[in-house]
């Protein structure tokens, strides 16, 4: 008779959660009741304007932040003061997953746009990461995709043309989003030409001539900060792009039972 109570309970948290459409809370290796610590765990969401570190290169971060509205991204700067993005971190992403194993922080993590971010204090996630092996692993899970992200984004730094690395991000920005219908995906890119340039290693007249490139060839179609792909199966061609990378399988929901 207890097992409907429960189930309600846990039915209630899921749609309420403040963490419901992050990847932390949509790991297949979190029972429900993992996800409940978590939840307690976090700090009250918060809003953080466009162009603010969050964190700084060098400095220790006591909280792990996540994204739930709004971009940032992680990036590392020359001596000269040249920033190369490293990361675009968008709705449900984690910005410093190191922070639970390294005092300090060799990136920084910058809002791009308006965002609301959740804090999850470092010493409660690894609290919780020694008593909870569902939530040890999905940190592990979190940081190998991330690894296997980074591995991409610097074979298109390293070998790809600049008309293929930009149709790869593109590609990768819509299986992130979750954009993609059938053949078509449309999603909103507040990202200006010079941030795009900072994650694609360009100049910011490189990626307009780039994009106006693609949009002449129908690839592409952007407006208002919105950005279509009328062909993504084309587009995957150009940036030889596959998905398998993302690992953004559904969650098995025997594993939350």
């Amino acid at each position: 008779m207890q097992q409907p109570k429960i189930s309600a309970t846990h039915r209630a948290l899921r749609s309420t959660s403040r963490l419901t459409a992050t990847r932390l809370w949509n790991s297949r290796f979190l029972s429900r009741e993992e996800q409940q610590a978590l939840e307690v765990a976090a700090s009250p969401a918060r809003s953080v304007g466009s162009n603010v570190d969050l964190v700084r290169e060098g400095e220790r971060a006591d909280s792990l932040f996540i994204v739930i509205d709004g971009w940032a991204c992680r990036y590392t700067t020359t001596r000269d003061g040249a920033r190369q993005i490293s990361a675009l971190l968008v709705p449900g992403d984690v910005g410093n997953l190191d922070s639970l194993m390294f005092d300090r922080l060799d990136y920084g993590v910058r809002t791009l746009t308006q965002a609301t971010m959740l804090t999850l204090p470092r010493d409660s996630a690894l609290g919780l990461a020694a008593q909870q092996p569902g939530i040890a692993r999905t940190f592990t899970w979190l940081a190998l995709v991330e690894n296997a992200i980074l591995s991409k984004w610097a074979l298109s730094l390293g070998r790809r043309s600049a008309k293929e690395r930009l149709a790869h991000l593109l590609c990768e920005l819509s299986v992130r989003l979750g954009a993609q219908e059938e053949n078509e995906s449309s999603f909103a890119c507040p990202l200006t030409q010079e941030q795009l340039a900072d994650a694609l290693g360009l100049t910011s007249v490189h990626v307009n001539r780039t994009m106006q490139q693609l949009r002449t060839e129908g690839m592409v179609v952007t407006a208002t900060r919105t950005v279509t792909l009328p062909d993504v199966a084309g587009l995957r061609q150009i940036g030889g792009f596959d998905p398998g990378y993302l690992h953004v399988d559904a969650p098995t929901e025997t594993l939350l039972a």
